[in-house]
């Protein structure tokens, strides 16, 4: 997972969380308040990229880190995409017909 859009997120919200002077621990007591199930191991897990932080979770965190939602998502261009620098799940299998993604980044 090093390479893709979700180490990039989780070394994101680390520079945030770090920007606002939290500890990963007061940061989940926070998130928990708001009826958040996240541990400071969950934090730590997507920080360091052992683990993916799932969607659901970005607002929460982004209004906990006092940010937008997209200051925690990467900053992707188009060349990005086409060169595969997105989720694996999304990227088009070899030899199959171009998926829906594959086909709006081919213009």
């Amino acid at each position: 997972m090093n390479s893709t859009i979700y180490s990039q997120i989780g070394l994101r919200v680390r520079q945030l969380r770090r920007q606002q002077h939290h500890s990963q621990d007061e940061l989940s007591v926070w998130l928990r308040a708001f009826h958040a199930p996240i541990t400071r191991d969950m934090i730590a897990n997507w920080e360091t990229g052992r683990a993916v932080l799932p969607a659901v979770y970005i607002p929460v965190l982004a209004y906990a880190l006092q940010v937008e939602v997209a200051d925690i998502l990467p900053r992707l261009t188009l060349r990005d995409l086409k060169a595969g620098q997105i989720m694996p799940a999304f990227r088009r299998p070899r030899g199959r017909s171009p998926t829906r993604l594959s086909a709006i980044t081919s213009v």
